[in-house]
Protein backbone atom coordinates (compact mmCIF):
# COMPACT_ATOMS: atom_id res chain seq x y z
CA UNK A 1 0.00 0.00 0.00
CA UNK A 2 2.79 2.41 0.55
CA UNK A 3 3.74 2.22 -2.93
CA UNK A 4 0.73 4.12 -4.51
CA UNK A 5 -0.52 7.14 -4.90
CA UNK A 6 -1.98 8.87 -1.96
CA UNK A 7 -3.72 12.26 -1.53
CA UNK A 8 -3.53 15.27 0.54
CA UNK A 9 -5.55 15.71 3.48
CA UNK A 10 -5.93 17.98 6.73
CA UNK A 11 -6.43 16.96 10.06
CA UNK A 12 -9.86 19.49 10.62
CA UNK A 13 -10.87 18.60 14.20
CA UNK A 14 -10.10 16.83 17.00
CA UNK A 15 -11.80 15.58 20.31
CA UNK A 16 -10.19 13.76 23.38
CA UNK A 17 -12.50 10.60 23.80
CA UNK A 18 -10.50 8.82 26.65
CA UNK A 19 -7.26 9.71 28.67
CA UNK A 20 -5.46 7.89 25.74
CA UNK A 21 -7.78 7.97 22.72
CA UNK A 22 -8.47 11.18 20.43
CA UNK A 23 -11.84 11.03 17.76
CA UNK A 24 -10.27 12.99 14.60
CA UNK A 25 -11.93 14.11 11.22
CA UNK A 26 -9.95 14.29 8.34
CA UNK A 27 -10.85 16.60 4.81
CA UNK A 28 -9.44 16.92 1.80
CA UNK A 29 -6.73 19.74 1.68
CA UNK A 30 -7.59 22.60 0.12
CA UNK A 31 -7.56 23.12 -3.28
CA UNK A 32 -6.72 19.05 -3.89
CA UNK A 33 -9.30 16.67 -4.96
CA UNK A 34 -11.54 14.74 -2.78
CA UNK A 35 -10.95 11.79 -0.78
CA UNK A 36 -12.13 8.58 -2.30
CA UNK A 37 -14.77 7.81 -1.11
CA UNK A 38 -15.13 4.87 1.80
CA UNK A 39 -17.48 2.54 3.43
CA UNK A 40 -17.64 2.58 7.19
CA UNK A 41 -14.99 -0.06 8.83
CA UNK A 42 -12.33 0.03 5.99
CA UNK A 43 -9.11 1.33 6.93
CA UNK A 44 -6.68 3.81 5.31
CA UNK A 45 -2.69 4.12 5.69
CA UNK A 46 -1.99 7.39 7.26
CA UNK A 47 1.48 9.07 6.51
CA UNK A 48 2.73 11.33 8.82
CA UNK A 49 6.09 12.12 7.88
CA UNK A 50 7.85 8.68 7.48
CA UNK A 51 5.61 7.13 9.79
CA UNK A 52 2.91 4.75 8.60
CA UNK A 53 -0.27 3.62 10.67
CA UNK A 54 -3.41 1.85 9.74
CA UNK A 55 -6.76 3.32 11.10
CA UNK A 56 -10.44 1.96 10.49
CA UNK A 57 -12.76 4.86 9.07
CA UNK A 58 -15.68 5.00 11.60
CA UNK A 59 -17.59 7.52 9.59
CA UNK A 60 -17.28 8.99 5.87
CA UNK A 61 -19.07 11.34 3.41
CA UNK A 62 -17.98 14.11 0.84
CA UNK A 63 -16.63 15.85 3.99
CA UNK A 64 -13.80 13.50 4.64
CA UNK A 65 -13.19 10.53 7.61
CA UNK A 66 -13.91 9.98 10.75
CA UNK A 67 -10.82 7.88 12.71
CA UNK A 68 -10.01 7.55 16.30
CA UNK A 69 -6.47 6.86 17.55
CA UNK A 70 -5.11 5.10 20.72
CA UNK A 71 -2.21 8.20 21.66
CA UNK A 72 0.68 6.98 23.98
CA UNK A 73 3.28 8.85 25.62
CA UNK A 74 6.07 6.41 25.29
CA UNK A 75 9.20 7.91 27.47
CA UNK A 76 9.90 10.06 24.49
CA UNK A 77 12.51 7.25 23.38
CA UNK A 78 11.49 7.95 20.00
CA UNK A 79 9.01 9.51 17.96
CA UNK A 80 5.15 8.14 17.71
CA UNK A 81 1.81 9.08 15.82
CA UNK A 82 0.34 10.82 17.94
CA UNK A 83 2.23 14.46 18.17
CA UNK A 84 1.72 14.85 14.42
CA UNK A 85 -1.84 14.75 14.77
CA UNK A 86 -3.15 17.97 15.67
CA UNK A 87 -5.74 20.27 14.19
CA UNK A 88 -4.57 21.49 10.75
CA UNK A 89 -1.94 19.07 10.45
CA UNK A 90 -1.29 18.13 6.82
CA UNK A 91 -1.41 14.08 6.05
CA UNK A 92 -1.54 12.08 3.08
CA UNK A 93 -3.75 9.03 2.84
CA UNK A 94 -4.32 6.15 0.21
CA UNK A 95 -7.68 5.08 -1.01
CA UNK A 96 -9.37 3.13 1.78
CA UNK A 97 -9.07 -0.60 2.04
CA UNK A 98 -10.68 -3.57 3.72
CA UNK A 99 -13.87 -5.75 4.13
CA UNK A 100 -15.12 -5.63 7.58
CA UNK A 101 -18.01 -3.82 6.72
CA UNK A 102 -21.83 -3.71 7.04
CA UNK A 103 -22.05 -6.13 4.07
CA UNK A 104 -19.11 -7.93 5.03
CA UNK A 105 -20.26 -8.67 8.58
CA UNK A 106 -23.96 -8.73 7.86
CA UNK A 107 -23.94 -12.20 9.26
CA UNK A 108 -22.80 -11.80 12.20
CA UNK A 109 -24.13 -12.28 15.69
CA UNK A 110 -21.34 -11.91 17.99
CA UNK A 111 -18.43 -9.38 18.27
CA UNK A 112 -15.06 -8.89 20.60
CA UNK A 113 -13.54 -6.18 20.43
CA UNK A 114 -10.06 -4.98 21.87
CA UNK A 115 -8.99 -1.59 22.50
CA UNK A 116 -9.71 0.43 19.67
CA UNK A 117 -10.79 -2.87 17.59
CA UNK A 118 -13.94 -1.30 18.91
CA UNK A 119 -13.90 1.01 15.56
CA UNK A 120 -14.58 -1.21 12.46
CA UNK A 121 -17.26 -3.12 14.99
CA UNK A 122 -19.00 0.48 15.59
CA UNK A 123 -18.92 0.75 12.27
CA UNK A 124 -20.59 -2.35 11.53
CA UNK A 125 -23.31 -1.63 14.19
CA UNK A 126 -23.91 1.83 13.05
CA UNK A 127 -25.40 0.93 9.80
CA UNK A 128 -27.92 -0.38 11.55
CA UNK A 129 -28.52 -3.83 9.97
CA UNK A 130 -28.10 -6.42 12.34
CA UNK A 131 -30.25 -6.81 15.33
CA UNK A 132 -30.11 -8.84 18.69
CA UNK A 133 -25.92 -9.23 18.50
CA UNK A 134 -23.81 -9.09 21.31
CA UNK A 135 -20.20 -7.74 21.99
CA UNK A 136 -17.39 -8.30 24.18
CA UNK A 137 -15.32 -5.50 25.02
CA UNK A 138 -12.11 -5.37 26.34
CA UNK A 139 -9.68 -2.94 27.59
CA UNK A 140 -7.35 -1.79 29.95
CA UNK A 141 -8.87 1.07 32.56
CA UNK A 142 -12.54 2.00 33.38
CA UNK A 143 -11.92 5.36 32.24
CA UNK A 144 -11.03 3.79 28.36
CA UNK A 145 -13.64 2.16 26.57
CA UNK A 146 -13.52 4.38 23.69
CA UNK A 147 -17.49 4.71 22.10
CA UNK A 148 -19.00 2.83 25.28
CA UNK A 149 -21.88 5.32 25.64
CA UNK A 150 -22.50 4.84 21.59
CA UNK A 151 -22.20 0.80 21.56
CA UNK A 152 -24.47 0.92 24.68
CA UNK A 153 -27.26 3.20 22.87
CA UNK A 154 -26.80 0.75 19.80
CA UNK A 155 -27.24 -1.67 22.01
CA UNK A 156 -30.82 -0.47 23.45
CA UNK A 157 -31.87 0.53 20.04
CA UNK A 158 -31.24 -3.09 18.20
CA UNK A 159 -31.68 -5.55 20.81
CA UNK A 160 -28.11 -6.02 21.29
CA UNK A 161 -25.89 -6.61 24.74
CA UNK A 162 -22.57 -5.33 25.69
CA UNK A 163 -20.23 -7.27 28.43
CA UNK A 164 -17.29 -4.86 29.52
CA UNK A 165 -13.62 -6.35 30.63
CA UNK A 166 -11.10 -4.07 32.18
CA UNK A 167 -7.63 -5.89 31.78
CA UNK A 168 -6.30 -3.18 34.74
CA UNK A 169 -8.73 -5.11 37.41
CA UNK A 170 -9.51 -8.71 35.74
CA UNK A 171 -6.38 -10.02 33.96
CA UNK A 172 -6.41 -11.86 31.07
CA UNK A 173 -9.85 -12.85 29.28
CA UNK A 174 -10.26 -16.34 29.74
CA UNK A 175 -11.11 -17.11 25.87
CA UNK A 176 -12.26 -20.84 26.47
CA UNK A 177 -15.02 -19.24 28.49
CA UNK A 178 -15.46 -16.58 26.29
CA UNK A 179 -15.87 -18.85 23.54
CA UNK A 180 -18.80 -20.59 25.31
CA UNK A 181 -20.70 -18.17 25.66
CA UNK A 182 -21.28 -18.24 22.01
CA UNK A 183 -23.68 -20.57 20.70
CA UNK A 184 -22.50 -23.11 17.88
CA UNK A 185 -23.43 -22.27 14.47
CA UNK A 186 -22.93 -18.27 14.87
CA UNK A 187 -20.62 -15.98 13.28
CA UNK A 188 -18.59 -13.81 15.39
CA UNK A 189 -16.52 -10.78 13.91
CA UNK A 190 -13.37 -10.05 15.99
CA UNK A 191 -11.21 -6.95 15.85
CA UNK A 192 -8.15 -5.83 18.26
CA UNK A 193 -4.15 -6.88 18.72
CA UNK A 194 -3.38 -9.75 16.53
CA UNK A 195 -2.47 -11.84 19.47
CA UNK A 196 -6.43 -11.53 20.94
CA UNK A 197 -7.13 -12.50 17.54
CA UNK A 198 -5.03 -15.32 17.28
CA UNK A 199 -6.32 -16.58 21.50
CA UNK A 200 -9.60 -16.35 19.97
CA UNK A 201 -8.90 -18.34 16.59
CA UNK A 202 -7.30 -21.07 18.92
CA UNK A 203 -10.06 -21.09 21.46
CA UNK A 204 -12.50 -21.01 18.98
CA UNK A 205 -11.04 -24.05 17.56
CA UNK A 206 -10.56 -25.54 20.94
CA UNK A 207 -14.01 -25.31 21.31
CA UNK A 208 -17.18 -28.30 20.04
CA UNK A 209 -19.09 -27.22 17.90
CA UNK A 210 -18.66 -25.02 15.02
CA UNK A 211 -18.80 -21.47 14.96
CA UNK A 212 -17.18 -19.30 11.90
CA UNK A 213 -14.75 -16.30 12.56
CA UNK A 214 -14.99 -12.92 10.60
CA UNK A 215 -11.76 -10.75 11.60
CA UNK A 216 -10.26 -7.29 9.67
CA UNK A 217 -7.65 -8.74 8.17
CA UNK A 218 -4.95 -8.84 11.31
CA UNK A 219 -4.03 -12.16 11.74
CA UNK A 220 -0.45 -13.97 11.97
CA UNK A 221 2.59 -13.58 9.46
CA UNK A 222 2.90 -17.46 8.58
CA UNK A 223 4.32 -20.78 10.59
CA UNK A 224 6.17 -20.53 13.82
CA UNK A 225 8.75 -22.69 15.14
CA UNK A 226 7.66 -25.23 18.04
CA UNK A 227 10.63 -23.42 20.20
CA UNK A 228 12.85 -20.05 20.32
CA UNK A 229 16.26 -19.83 21.47
CA UNK A 230 16.19 -16.32 23.81
CA UNK A 231 19.31 -14.79 24.52
CA UNK A 232 18.72 -11.89 27.29
CA UNK A 233 21.34 -9.46 26.59
CA UNK A 234 21.27 -7.95 29.64
CA UNK A 235 21.13 -9.85 32.29
CA UNK A 236 23.39 -12.87 30.56
CA UNK A 237 20.53 -15.37 30.63
CA UNK A 238 19.72 -17.47 27.65
CA UNK A 239 16.79 -20.07 27.49
CA UNK A 240 14.43 -22.13 25.15
CA UNK A 241 10.82 -20.95 25.17
CA UNK A 242 8.09 -22.96 23.84
CA UNK A 243 5.89 -20.59 20.94
CA UNK A 244 2.73 -21.61 22.84
CA UNK A 245 2.83 -19.72 25.65
CA UNK A 246 3.61 -16.12 26.10
CA UNK A 247 6.82 -15.28 25.95
CA UNK A 248 6.79 -12.49 28.52
CA UNK A 249 5.58 -15.56 30.87
CA UNK A 250 9.04 -17.24 30.05
CA UNK A 251 11.22 -14.09 30.59
CA UNK A 252 9.51 -13.89 34.04
CA UNK A 253 9.76 -17.73 34.51
CA UNK A 254 13.62 -17.54 34.10
CA UNK A 255 14.52 -14.40 35.78
CA UNK A 256 14.62 -12.06 33.72
CA UNK A 257 11.38 -9.00 35.22
CA UNK A 258 9.64 -7.57 32.66
CA UNK A 259 6.90 -5.62 33.86
CA UNK A 260 3.48 -5.39 32.22
CA UNK A 261 -0.08 -4.49 32.62
CA UNK A 262 -2.88 -5.05 30.19
CA UNK A 263 -1.23 -8.76 28.19
CA UNK A 264 -3.08 -7.82 25.18
CA UNK A 265 -0.82 -5.62 23.38
CA UNK A 266 -2.92 -2.34 24.03
CA UNK A 267 -1.08 -0.68 26.30
CA UNK A 268 2.97 -0.50 25.35
CA UNK A 269 4.33 -1.65 29.20
CA UNK A 270 6.23 -4.65 28.35
CA UNK A 271 7.61 -3.10 25.52
CA UNK A 272 11.48 -4.86 25.02
CA UNK A 273 14.25 -3.65 22.40
CA UNK A 274 15.35 -6.55 19.71
CA UNK A 275 18.92 -7.18 18.80
CA UNK A 276 18.77 -9.96 16.57
CA UNK A 277 15.47 -12.02 14.91
CA UNK A 278 12.39 -11.55 13.08
CA UNK A 279 9.17 -10.86 14.79
CA UNK A 280 5.28 -11.59 13.84
CA UNK A 281 3.77 -8.55 15.83
CA UNK A 282 0.42 -8.81 17.10
CA UNK A 283 0.48 -5.44 19.28
CA UNK A 284 -1.14 -2.29 18.57
CA UNK A 285 1.10 -0.03 19.93
CA UNK A 286 4.38 0.16 17.17
CA UNK A 287 3.86 1.89 14.46
CA UNK A 288 3.79 0.34 10.95
CA UNK A 289 7.55 1.50 10.41
CA UNK A 290 8.32 -0.11 14.25
CA UNK A 291 7.13 -3.17 12.92
CA UNK A 292 8.82 -3.65 9.63
CA UNK A 293 12.08 -3.00 11.83
CA UNK A 294 11.76 -5.12 14.54
CA UNK A 295 13.55 -3.13 16.81
CA UNK A 296 10.67 -3.43 19.39
CA UNK A 297 8.23 -6.17 20.83
CA UNK A 298 5.52 -6.67 23.05
CA UNK A 299 6.30 -10.20 24.52
CA UNK A 300 2.55 -10.34 25.77
CA UNK A 301 1.50 -11.19 22.38
CA UNK A 302 4.09 -10.88 19.76
CA UNK A 303 6.43 -14.06 18.75
CA UNK A 304 9.40 -15.28 16.94
CA UNK A 305 8.70 -15.89 13.78
CA UNK A 306 12.84 -17.42 13.85
CA UNK A 307 14.52 -20.11 16.10
CA UNK A 308 17.01 -17.60 17.63
CA UNK A 309 15.80 -13.88 18.94
CA UNK A 310 18.26 -11.57 20.98
CA UNK A 311 16.33 -9.00 23.15
CA UNK A 312 18.54 -6.12 25.14
CA UNK A 313 16.91 -6.96 28.92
Amino acid sequence: MRTESTRPATVQAARALTPTVTQYWLTGAPGAAPLAAAVPGQHITLRLGPRYKTYTVLAAGDEGYELAVRNRDRGGRRDHLSPRLYVGAPVRLPAPDGQFTALGAATCTHFVAGGVGINPILAVLSDGRLRGWRLFYVDRGAQEFPFLDRVQELAREQNGSVVTFDTAGQGRPDWDTVVDGIPVGSTVGVCGPNGMVAAMRDALERAPGSRQLITDGSGTTGEMPPSVEVECVKTGITFEAAQHQPLLDALNRNGVGVPSSCRQGICGTCEVEVRAGRIDHRDEVLTDEEKDASSYMLPCVSKSIGTRLVLNV
